[in-house]
């Protein structure tokens, strides 16, 4: 199977599942997630990087929320328009949204759309350099046993991951019935250290 048809088999499978059992299963993945921060503190106020879910993903909106009252700063991805990404070389950065505004970023609702600097009050929702994340969420797909990631196939976190700190924590969140025995990968493809699921 190559990955369209694989992506296409595990999204139907993930939109299948019950919406109750979705949101107590994103509810038990951001309990475990609260579980892998570092307590903020003498080391200076730290930052995680998630991201709003779209249809079936797993939701880590209650672990942003988690994040954000144990003091930490919380950034989301925001796409960059075709000449700002050009410029830089990602197809998105991290902004920081505080807990208030969440509901009313433009980037948050719209995660798939691609913004231009001057859209965006820099101000208000500063980008976060990606050396200075202490931790990142990461949506998928599908992945196997290895760590071995499936994204939406515009390879933003393949080429975002490679610039973030080395003592950054990445975790890709996923349920259970994302799980496959083999993800096919190309050369740029970057297995997950860490993957929760349940």
């Amino acid at each position: 199977m190559d990955k369209a048809e694989l992506r296409r088999a595990v999204i139907a499978r993930r939109d299948a599942i019950d919406l109750d059992v979705r949101a107590a299963k994103s509810a038990a993945i951001c309990a475990r997630l609260v579980e892998l921060m570092e307590p903020s503190g003498a080391a200076g106020q730290r930052t995680v990087a998630v991201y709003a879910a779209m249809g079936s993903e797993v939701d880590p909106a209650a672990f942003a929320a988690a994040a954000a009252k144990c003091g930490w700063r919380v950034a989301y991805p925001c796409m960059l328009s075709t000449s700002d990404a050009a410029a830089c070389g990602q197809r998105m950065c991290m902004r920081a949204v505080s807990a208030g505004d969440a509901s009313e970023t433009p980037f948050i609702a719209h995660p798939t759309r691609a913004f231009a600097a001057m859209d965006v009050d820099s101000d208000h929702f500063p980008i976060v350099p990606a050396k200075a994340l202490d931790m990142i969420i990461v949506p998928l797909v599908a992945f196997d046993r290895t760590g071995a990631r499936l994204g939406y196939g515009g390879g933003c976190y393949d080429r975002y991951l490679p610039t973030v700190a080395p003592e950054c924590l990445i975790v890709g969140i996923a349920f259970d019935e994302q799980r496959v025995d083999h993800v096919p990968t190309d050369a740029h493809d970057l297995p997950l250290p860490n993957i929760v699921s349940a």
